[in-house]
């Protein structure tokens, strides 16, 4: 018979709130990073790089290291916003692509606009904007679990062969009781 889990259990398991050991904005910061690689190939090949430095009225290296330090910002942002659920490895490509779409409409539509009085870029390096934005929003849903698992694992220090850790690991495959609820653990 199938246990019914109340949405109390699964807000105790799945609250919003980040343990220790996820460390999400050093994770936000890292996938941002990696996310800013493809984002700033599609503004390349789109000519949006170049209407980019013509409204910095910057060089390329500058241009280069201005957007990769917004793109880790807006990566410790992901993770301040989505908190938990960012790390939903089904869910996390939805959860980026939207954050990038909303990435576009703040940052170089609504905010640049609003100080410039005028457009970073138009016509087909626009576009390339927006794909750019999408593309950084979808990488960095996708590499933002995949990031936590990795870091997650270079912080726990857990003894492989214990008993409650195979108690927990079981508990969390079958998605019945939360870890901490495992009797062989409360037992001690």
């Amino acid at each position: 018979m199938a246990r019914d889990i109340s949405f109390l259990q699964y807000m105790r398991a799945h609250g919003n709130t980040p343990g220790p050991t996820q460390r999400p904005y050093l994770n936000g910061a890292i996938s941002g990073l990696f996310a800013a690689v493809p984002s700033f190939i599609v503004l390349y090949f789109s000519d949006a790089l170049d209407s980019i430095e013509k409204t910095l009225s910057a060089s390329m290296p500058v241009t280069l290291v201005v957007y990769a330090a917004l793109m880790i910002l807006a990566g410790i942002a992901y993770a301040a916003i989505f908190k938990r659920a960012a790390n939903d490895r089904q869910g996390g490509w939805l959860f980026g692509i939207s954050y990038g779409f909303l990435l576009w409409v703040l940052g170089p539509v609504t905010i640049w606009q609003t100080i410039s009085n005028r457009p970073v870029a138009t016509g087909h390096a626009a576009m390339g904007l927006f794909g750019a934005q999408v593309i950084f929003g979808l990488v960095l849903g996708l590499l933002f679990p995949a990031v936590h698992s990795f870091l997650q694992a270079r912080l726990i220090n857990l003894d492989t062969n214990s008993k409650e850790l195979r108690a927990v690991d079981r508990k969390i495959r079958e998605h019945q009781e939360l870890p901490w609820d495992v009797p062989e653990i409360n037992e001690k």
